[in-house]
């Protein structure tokens, strides 16, 4: 069997895992490129979409905020609910640098959400999804600014001055192909703006994916110095891997330190996941696991009084790989 990432042929099959009833699939891991993936379902994308308890629920409620602050003309609050979350500042952050005449494409745009905040400030910019259900919603919500992916309007449309996906990467059947891709379509000197997971956050002993998005949504896991590794030469590449807050990285060093193991999750039901998200997914062992989070609260209020979280070592957070390409001439 060949990575799908990078296509070699040394690939390890390390286990399976069955977060959700019914989507038993193998992970593998990949000796030359060291990332973790698993099976990829074009499907899987706009049936998440189109059911309202799947855990893409969530970006239905923050388009409705989205789509409310956008009708109010309330750019100050739409930024404000955006940076809310990393991946989105980090976007946001990265765009506002440039002048308002850049031509942006955002693929992986959801329900619209993140480009309604370009929309209102003045940018040239189109959203592109797979899932047709999203982007008519897009459309309806914001204006004629979306379009299906393979859309050929988007290549026309090219060269652009910035491309950016926000929580794609992992889920898309060729990550490294997309991404020579959007190069292509990006002026020389314009920038390609992603973030990325990271196989790194899998940090238990025995653990095989990262719990905060299991497949079949995210089915790629990332080590960083790849994408400088595969795209130096197309590309001044930058990484940054963003850390988990003090209180997070305790009780990661914590678990690492009394050599907790990762515990396989209990498979529900896909169309329920949006509870699961919400409210955390039920543990395997519930009498063990409440045990050890008294223990964590109570070592971590030792901690926080006797002012030692600041000497605990960085734990990278599950989706903070982010990841700026700079296309050269």
């Amino acid at each position: 069997m060949r990575c799908r990432v990078c296509a070699a042929d040394p690939v390890t099959e390390i286990g399976a895992v069955e977060y959700y009833s019914g989507y038993c699939w193998k992970i593998f891991d990949c000796l030359v490129c060291l990332c973790r993936f698993t099976t990829h379902d074009q499907s899987t994308y706009d049936w998440l979409h189109s059911h309202a308890n799947s855990v893409y629920s969530i970006y239905r409620t923050l388009a409705d905020k989205a789509t409310q602050l956008f009708e109010n003309g309330d750019i100050a609050g739409l930024r404000e609910e955006l940076v809310k979350s990393p991946k989105y500042r980090f976007i946001i952050e990265s765009v506002e640098r440039q002048t308002k005449s850049a031509r942006l494409l955002e693929i992986g745009c959801s329900r619209g959400y993140l480009t309604s905040y370009f929309i209102m400030n003045g940018y040239q910019i189109v959203g592109t999804d797979v899932s047709a259900e999203a982007v008519a919603v897009a459309n309806e919500s914001f204006g004629p600014h979306f379009m299906t992916a393979g859309s050929k309007e988007i290549q026309n449309r090219a060269p652009y001055d910035v491309i950016y996906h926000v929580g794609t990467i992992g889920c898309v059947q060729d990550p490294l192909g997309l991404t020579r891709e959007l190069l292509a379509l990006l002026r020389p000197g314009g920038q390609l703006l992603f973030n990325a997971p990271n196989v790194e956050s899998c940090y238990l002993s025995g653990q095989l994916w990262t719990d905060d998005a299991p497949p079949p949504d995210v089915v790629t896991l990332f080590r960083p110095g790849v994408w400088r590794r595969y795209f130096s030469g197309l590309a001044d590449v930058l990484e940054e891997v963003e850390m988990s807050p003090s209180d997070e990285a305790f009780r990661i060093w914590l678990r690492k330190t009394w050599a907790r193991e990762w515990r396989s999750p209990l498979p529900l039901p896909l169309d329920e996941s949006a509870d699961t998200y919400r409210r955390g997914r039920p543990d395997n062992d519930g009498a063990s696991q409440n045990f050890w989070r008294t223990l964590e609260r109570v070592a971590l209020a030792v901690a926080r009084r006797a002012r030692l979280l600041g000497f605990v070592p960085c734990q990278p957070r599950p989706f903070g790989l982010f990841v700026t390409m700079i296309k050269k001439d």
